[in-house]
Order: C-alpha cells, then sequence, then structure tokens
C-alpha cells in the first residue's frame, strides 16, 4: 500500500475520532445542564413560596476544594424551608460599609436572616495580630460581613455563622480567633475529613435545638477558632481538646437568635440531629419574616387612617 492509501485511511480513523470527542463533549454538556435545570426545579418544589428569605456572603475560592459551593448551601437552607438571597459586596460598591446602608438594603431586599459561610481566614488586622497569621484572606468581604453582621443586629435578624462565619462573628463582636496551625496536633484534628466529636453546653441554643448535649461526629475544617468570645457571646460547645467549636449570644442580655458553629452542618445533610439547627436558624427567620409582614401591615394601617 502506497503512502497516500495510508494517509488516506488515516484520514477516515481521525475524523471518526473526533466525530466521537465532539458527541461525548456535547453529552457532558447536556448531563450537566439537565441535572443544573433539576436541581433548580427540586429547590423550587420543596421551598414554599413564602419561605424566609436569607441573605448569605459567599467565597467559593476556597471552599470549592471542600467540594462546597452556593448549590451545597443552597440544599441546606431549602431542606429547612428557607430561601436564599445571594448577597455580596458588589451591592454597596468599596469599604467602608456602613451598618445602616446594610440595615436599608436588607430592609429593600426583604431579608428575614443572616447565614455567614466559610472561607478563608478573617484579615488579622481586625484583631490585632501578626499579617503572617492567616491564609486566603479577603479583606473586602471581612469589611461586608461585619457590616452585614451589625445591620443585622440592628435589624433584629437572626445570624447564623458556619466556620469562617462564626469567626467573622467573634471578630464582629471585638474578640479575635487562634491559630491553629502553630499546633500540630489540633491542626491535624480539625482540618481533616475523619471528624470529631463535640460537646455541648446544655441549656444553650445550640443544644437546646440539636436536642443533645454532644455530637460524636462532626465535618471540621478550620485553621483558625475563636480564641475568647467577644462582649454579649458565650461559647457554647467544645471538642475535646478543648477548642471553642460554637459561640451563641448571651440570652441573658437579649433575645435575639446568633449561633456560630465551627463545624459544616452543610456536609451532613443526613444528620438528623444537625439538621435540627439549620431548621432552629430557619423557623427563627420565619419569625422574624412575620413580624416583618406584620410590621408592614400596621404601618400601611397607619398611612391609610391619617388624613
Amino acid at each position: 500500500m502506497g503512502e497516500e492509501s495510508i494517509i488516506a485511511s488515516e484520514e477516515p480513523r481521525a475524523g471518526g475520532r473526533r466525530r466521537w470527542v465532539r458527541i461525548a463533549a456535547v453529552t457532558i454538556i447536556g448531563v450537566c445542564l439537565a441535572s443544573l435545570v433539576a436541581f433548580r426545579l427540586w429547590i423550587y418544589a420543596i421551598v414554599p413560596a413564602d419561605a424566609p428569605r436569607i441573605a448569605f456572603s459567599l467565597d467559593e475560592s476556597m471552599l470549592t476544594k471542600l467540594g462546597i459551593t452556593t448549590s451545597t448551601y443552597r440544599q441546606l437552607i431549602a431542606r429547612a424551608g428557607g430561601r436564599l438571597v445571594p448577597m455580596t459586596p458588589d451591592v454597596l460598591g468599596e469599604p467602608p460599609y456602613h451598618p445602616k446602608n446594610v440595615r436599608e438594603l436588607l430592609e429593600s431586599l426583604r431579608i428575614d436572616g443572616i447565614l455567614l459561610t466559610g472561607g478563608g481566614d478573617v484579615f488579622p488586622g481586625f484583631y490585632g495580630a501578626a499579617p503572617n497569621s492567616a491564609k486566603w484572606v479577603n479583606k473586602r468581604r471581612d469589611h461586608f460581613e461585619i457590616a452585614l453582621i451589625k445591620g443585622g443586629q440592628d435589624a433584629h435578624l437572626p445570624i447564623f455563622g458556619i466556620c469562617r462565619g462564626a469567626q467573622i462573628l467573634n471578630v464582629a463582636f471585638g474578640s479575635g480567633v487562634l491559630n491553629l496551625r502553630d499546633n500540630e496536633d489540633l491542626k491535624n484534628t480539625h482540618f481533616s475529613f475523619q471528624g470529631h466529636a463535640v460537646d455541648l453546653l446544655p441549656g444553650s441554643i445550640v443544644a437546646e435545638a440539636i436536642g443533645v448535649t454532644r455530637l460524636d461526629k462532626v465535618h471540621s475544617f478550620h485553621g483558625q477558632a475563636v480564641v475568647k468570645p467577644g462582649g454579649g457571646l458565650r461559647a457554647t460547645a467544645w471538642a475535646d481538646d478543648g477548642v471553642v467549636e460554637a459561640i451563641e449570644v448571651d440570652t441573658n442580655d437579649t433575645d435575639a437568635w446568633i449561633v456560630g458553629v465551627q463545624w459544616h452542618p452543610e456536609m451532613a445533610l443526613t444528620d438528623a440531629l444537625q439538621m435540627k439547627l439549620v431548621r432552629a436558624f430557619v423557623e427563627q427567620t420565619r419569625r422574624a419574616r412575620d413580624r416583618r409582614l406584620t410590621d408592614a401591615a400596621e404601618l400601611d394601617g397607619v398611612r391609610q387612617e391619617a388624613p
């Protein structure tokens, strides 16, 4: 067989391979799009039309390495009957962000609660630590979330912090965090897929919501942790090594619902105990929504009665 015949016979085979590659690529894209549509339809189906609206701030750059995305949090809150409303610093431009402006934004978007999610470390300058003690810092996000917390407090909204969310809560309340990476044992325990147990303070918001005073295993991925609860907060859960695993508002001072946990309930969607805490948060946002609607109705009635 001559050279021209060999080339001629190879060209159809090469063309066939390229055709199958294109078919496979189109099939994969189609499956992904179908899955996305199916997920959105599922969310639409299980979340009631009058579900409370929960603002959440997320930076996926670090979390995606753990398999946690916006869809993960949507599923978590949807299972508890709430609806997430994405919110980033872009809605207010560049810092500084004033809590008053944040509260006005929350009111305009009819927000009933705030979910603070995981991500990189909080900027050390906010609590007087060395700059090299933190990783994956997003200072703009820190500025925004601190204002979001204070604006949410002003609006009497429930606030739930997860992992980094617990840490930014503590910083917003005037304290800081401990760098666990300085201790090899603590680092290996608290940033691991193996998980660990936590003890919950009896009578605390967290313990009352979950219904137990010990969780045998939680998913934990944090290189830092609360060092001392900020003013108005108290520690309510600890790992066996003494690291603080949950903080919450001191109910002796206020009737607000503000809780932060270092573990990741969004990675344990089938854990009935952890889902109880998420449902407790969403229930609080539902009450906040009902108050908002009642206040709006009363204000509307006053306006109609005014001469």
